[in-house]
């Protein structure tokens, strides 16, 4: 798989597998192999997420949680062991949810079992019940720039008034191409604000906790009442 640089950080350029209306073949990607720790994947959930669920900063109850873009589901394990009830990881690709329910097998806790791989479209996605929460990491900036107002409502649509939404801003930067797009935290806060969201916390990784090598920042929304 062919990458490229990136403010002197080496990103998966998934723009190899883009098709003329400007959406990605993911499941060519995951056909083709992407191993643990390439490409965009992090071999484990990105610490910054990890370590505010740990430290109980992120509303957790025994309610429903969402990821979409799951990829390998280190996240959905992670938010399974804080204790929501129903994780549900969405998919694009068969491979990767193939993927994704073999790490969770391998991960070898009961958590696991309340824990849905779903291969759909996210903006076609209609699940039967709305979500207490959702992470999206890697995701928002896999999305072609023409469809992150649709993006946002949909988040919007999905998170129950009150629930919480968690972005991990990145790649970060003023990069022209993709995916992955360039995000900075106001170009979400210019997505989700209109939406119907609250901004709650922005913070920046520190160096030591990033995932990928470069600056992040998670992002606390709330979907509003």
């Amino acid at each position: 798989m062919s990458t490229r640089a990136i403010d002197g950080a080496v990103t998966s350029n998934a723009g190899d597998f883009a098709r003329q209306d400007g959406s990605t073949d993911w499941e060519g990607m995951w056909s083709r192999g992407i191993t643990k720790g390439a490409a965009f994947d992090c071999s484990r959930t990105e610490p910054a997420f990890q370590n505010a669920l740990d430290a109980k900063e992120i509303a957790i109850g025994s309610g429903r949680a969402l990821v979409p873009g799951c990829g390998r589901g280190y996240a959905l394990a992670s938010l399974a062991r804080a204790g929501f009830g129903d994780v549900v990881g969405l998919e694009i690709s068969e491979t990767a949810k193939e993927a994704c329910e073999e790490q969770l097998k391998a991960e070898s806790i009961p958590e696991t079992a309340r824990v849905e791989v779903v291969v759909a479209d996210f903006f076609a996605y209609d699940p039967k019940e709305a979500f207490d929460a959702a992470y999206d990491c890697t995701f928002l900036c896999a999305i072609d720039p023409r469809r992150r107002e649709e993006w946002a409502r949909k988040h919007a649509s999905l998170i129950k008034p009150g629930g919480t939404l968690v972005c991990l801003v990145f790649p970060v930067g003023d990069f022209e191409g993709g995916p992955p797009y360039a995000l900075t935290p106001e170009i979400v806060r210019e997505l989700l604000a209109p939406a119907g969201f609250e901004e709650i916390e922005l913070r920046e990784t520190p160096a030591e906790m990033y995932a990928r090598g470069r600056l992040e920042y998670l992002f606390t929304w709330r979907r509003r009442s």
